[in-house]
């Protein structure tokens, strides 16, 4: 029975609905913008000075994590950037308009948590 109470209580994420779309965050008081369509994430932040506007490859590994890899004009622009850079992203919660994500990068300590919300 407590196998059956467990099933009963988890959550169903709808991950599906993340999957395109425009997205804003804010992150240490900066607002971000992200655009995902198909296989390519374009992200920018509206009020810094100096935007850095980066483009991804999305990569989905399952229907509720996906990687990130900059692209050849990232790499371009931030030469800085280590060449072997993948962000590794898991959705943990969803709800009607917004959905919450874990991130983590191979070249920097940490994981980031969160808040995406969709926008029109």
């Amino acid at each position: 029975m407590l196998i059956m109470s467990f099933g009963l209580y988890a959550q169903s994420l709808n991950c599906e609905k993340f999957k395109s779309g425009k997205f804003q965050s804010t992150y240490n008081g900066h607002t971000a913008i992200i655009e995902r369509r198909g296989s390519r994430q374009t992200e920018y932040f509206i009020n810094l000075k100096d935007s850095l506007k980066m483009s991804f490859d999305v990569k989905w590994l399952n229907s509720c994590s996906y990687t990130l890899v900059p692209t050849k004009e990232s790499f371009d622009k931030y030469p800085k950037l280590p060449k072997s850079a993948v962000i590794t992203v898991e959705i943990t919660n969803t709800t009607a308009n917004s959905y919450t994500q874990k991130s983590t990068a191979s070249f920097t300590p940490g994981t980031i948590i969160s808040e995406m919300i969709i926008i029109k």
